[in-house]
């Protein structure tokens, strides 16, 4: 038996089977001759499929001036740009997500479809243009904000598909630019500390290596929120992680990657000594991580500095290789660690009750560490 109301679309119009192989209903958006007002509207065609897609074709002549169709970049700039704003605002987005989002659009969306009319984009134009030299990641993180675009004019009746969601051809993964997911054992952790002791990169690399802490968290904390214990005869620093320098400028951004992002983070031994020190030899509002007048030093600065030293990988692998540590040479078990790290544990325990103190971070840190003192033999720490 065949199937009745089956609709086809197409990037103008829709054809409708109403009675299969004699009636079909064309949907379309033009201007009602009555009232003058850009509408949906529709036409009752009898005959085969091949009559209603003619009609089709020939009311598209008919209105295809009814209405301006706006191009993409319009519809990115008045409708997709403000909402994200608006969600950055409401804390639903990170401002830092934003502008990845324009990033993309500017650098590989918008030189190609920027000045096109929603409603004249075609496939095999879309399939071509992915096959024009754009790299694995380019493509998606490109057809992603096209996405966005038309979304919206799919909504306000600018076209009736987004030829952005069909399944195309994708660049081969061989044009993915790998990026370095190595890390550090414990003694080469050691051997990177030792080079860069006593310099100002010193109190981010032990946020980060010994504390779990984010490129951008690791150079937001203060002199004053570093809290040095003693937790059972085992040195222990808490520092209070409430914000992250921005990926652009030295700002302060106060939304964090996630919810649980805003943490206390644990360091135990020798590096929870020499931040309590770092700390202690600064006026309380300076950051542990500063230019040399008070102020946070940028993202870019500090890995662009990472880079001229010639460190083994990237900085950001260093969070990669606390949890690596933590797990297998401190033998701290992953329901502490996850939480430590700022992320929220699966399940309905980890989403509603999950809610560890900063003393059991203490607790957990200064065990692991007496039972496996990771740092024995580097004297020069402190």
């Amino acid at each position: 038996m065949k199937k009745r109301n089956r609709k086809r679309r197409s990037a103008w119009g829709s054809v409708t089977e109403i009675r299969a192989g004699e009636v079909y209903r064309v949907r379309y958006w033009g201007k009602d001759p009555a009232t003058g007002t850009y509408r949906r509207r529709s036409a009752t065609v009898r005959g085969s499929r091949v009559d209603a897609e003619r009609r089709r074709a020939e009311l598209m002549v008919e209105h295809s001036e009814d209405a301006p169709c706006p191009t993409v970049g319009k519809v990115w700039r008045d409708h997709v740009l403000p909402d994200l704003d608006a969600r950055v605002a409401d804390g639903d987005v990170a401002a830092s997500s934003v502008d990845q989002y324009r990033s993309w659009w500017g650098k590989h969306a918008e030189p190609r479809w920027g000045d096109v009319a929603c409603d004249a984009i075609r496939p095999l134009e879309v399939q071509q243009w992915l096959s024009s030299g754009l790299t694995l990641s380019q493509a998606k993180n490109a057809m992603l904000v096209c996405k966005k675009a038309m979304d919206y004019a799919v909504r306000y009746g600018w076209c009736q598909t987004n030829p952005f969601r069909e399944r195309y051809l994708m660049p081969s993964k061989s044009t993915v630019d790998e990026r370095d997911h190595g890390i550090w054992t414990l003694p080469e952790l050691g051997e990177a500390w030792h080079a860069l002791h006593g310099t100002w990169m010193e109190p981010a690399f032990i946020l980060s290596a010994f504390g779990s802490c984010r490129v951008g968290e690791s150079l937001a904390p203060l002199a004053s929120d570093v809290d040095l214990r003693d937790v059972g005869g085992v040195p222990v620093a808490v520092v209070a992680v409430r914000s992250q320098v921005e990926h652009h400028g030295n700002g302060l951004d106060t939304r964090m990657k996630t919810e649980r992002s805003a943490r206390h983070v644990v360091i135990a031994g020798r590096a929870a000594l020499r931040i309590a020190a770092i700390a202690e030899s600064l006026p309380p509002d300076w950051p542990l991580t500063n230019d040399g007048m008070g102020a946070h030093v940028t993202q870019g600065r500090y890995t662009d500095s990472w880079r001229r030293i010639g460190m083994a990988h990237p900085f950001r692998n260093l969070r990669n290789s606390w949890q690596t540590w933590m797990r297998w040479d401190l033998r701290v078990e992953p329901h502490f660690i996850e939480p430590m790290m700022g992320h929220k544990l699966r399940g309905t325990t980890g989403t509603y009750y999950d809610r560890p103190q900063v003393d059991v971070y203490c607790e957990v840190m200064a065990d692991a560490y007496r039972a496996r003192p990771y740092d024995a033999g580097w004297e020069w720490a402190t």
